[in-house]
């Protein structure tokens, strides 16, 4: 098969070094590769994907500010060129500083993850002081006039929480408060013990879908949260339920690269379409095979006859591929319709995903 369809929208993994110890990390983080692209590699790369239609370039890790002065270089060529550009960062390493230099750089965006009151945070970050340093990294990048968002994972330790998080993040006055229910994959395959139950997914998600309206900042409950379940707004009788296609952008219009140049189709996919430093970009994501069977993805019957498939496309395809034996069509894990099934033990209804619903992690 082939076409035309461009990249827009890259995510690229700057090292897989990082400084803190997370238990969910997507890309089982911990120390450098040894063969993580150059900075002339890296700007090769950013040039030929603009060739291709890049527009957005997300700069993240791994912890990207652990390759300070090659993150900097990149912030600037991408402003040069004139590409939204953004670090992902746990903040620890960010001082006023580095703040500085991200603004004069040009930095489009910084957000910062936080996963947790204090104690929660340290506690699942694997390292004390890591709440108050990243705090301080907000604080820096809002005075040096950098538009900054948070980013939360939601876990089963931290789904209460978000009335407090979203308090933190409005004093603070950040541009945006991203969420994101724990996705089993990375590191986090082995921790499925982190994945919410139907009853905190909707404690949290529902909480956050119903407080859009009337915060006072940008409140992205980000794929695949299935905010729609909660959404009083959404009127089931005016959505006509048919499935037209998959939804998200991934392995479409976005695409992630890792430290040592592979191109996924996102993060959270382990399969690997092709190396930027040996294989033609445009090639790679028009011809492979396997992001072209996931733009036409032919989903399970579940999906298929729900109500919600034309709202949801059939959840995150990767879930639903690392946890389902490499099945693209499969049924998507975090799926909280499913899993409030499975937990009644409606099994015939959701045949060949048997996974038992996560307990509440206590410490």
């Amino acid at each position: 098969m082939t076409g035309n369809t461009p990249i827009k929208d890259v995510r690229y993994q700057v090292t897989h070094a990082c400084n803190l110890k997370c238990p969910h990390c997507f890309s089982n983080s911990g120390k450098a590769m040894r063969n993580e692209l150059s900075l002339e590699e890296a700007k090769k790369m950013i040039l030929d994907l603009k060739d291709n239609g890049l527009k957005l370039f997300t700069l993240t890790g791994g912890e990207p500010l652990i390759r300070k002065d090659f993150t900097l270089d990149l912030v600037k060529f991408l402003s040069d060129l004139g590409i939204y550009n953004r670090v992902f960062t746990n903040g620890t390493l960010i001082n006023r500083k580095i703040a500085r230099e991200l603004k004069e750089r040009g930095v489009s965006e910084v957000q910062i993850s936080l996963d947790g009151t204090e104690e929660v945070h340290d506690h699942w970050r694997g390292v004390q002081g890591s709440f108050k340093k990243s705090i301080k990294a907000i604080k820096f990048l809002k005075s040096a006039d950098i538009k900054t968002a948070i980013r939360v994972t939601v876990m089963p330790f931290n789904y209460d929480q978000m009335p407090e998080l979203l308090e933190l993040a409005e004093e603070l006055e950040v541009d945006g408060f991203r969420v994101k229910p724990f996705i089993s994959v990375g590191r986090g395959k082995e921790n499925q013990k982190y994945l919410l139950t139907p009853e905190q997914h909707e404690t949290a998600i529902g909480y956050l879908a119903n407080k859009r309206r009337e915060s006072k900042i940008n409140i992205q409950l980000l794929t695949p949260s299935y905010a729609f379940l909660y959404d009083k707004s959404i009127d089931l009788s005016k959505i006509k339920r048919k499935y037209k296609s998959y939804k998200c952008s991934c392995g479409n219009s976005l695409g992630a690269i890792t430290p040592d140049g592979y191109l996924k189709p996102c993060g959270y996919f382990s399969e690997k379409l092709g190396n930027v430093r040996r294989d033609n970009i445009k090639e790679i994501w028009n011809c492979n095979k396997f992001v072209c069977s996931l733009r036409n993805v032919i989903l399970n019957k579940v999906c298929m006859t729900c109500e919600y498939i034309a709202l949801c496309g059939g959840g995150c395809r990767a879930s639903a591929y690392e946890n389902n034996g490499g099945s693209l069509g499969s049924i998507d894990p975090l799926c909280p319709k499913i899993n409030a099934q499975l937990s009644l033990g409606v099994r015939s209804q959701v045949s060949g995903l048997s996974r038992q619903p996560p307990r509440r992690i206590t410490f």
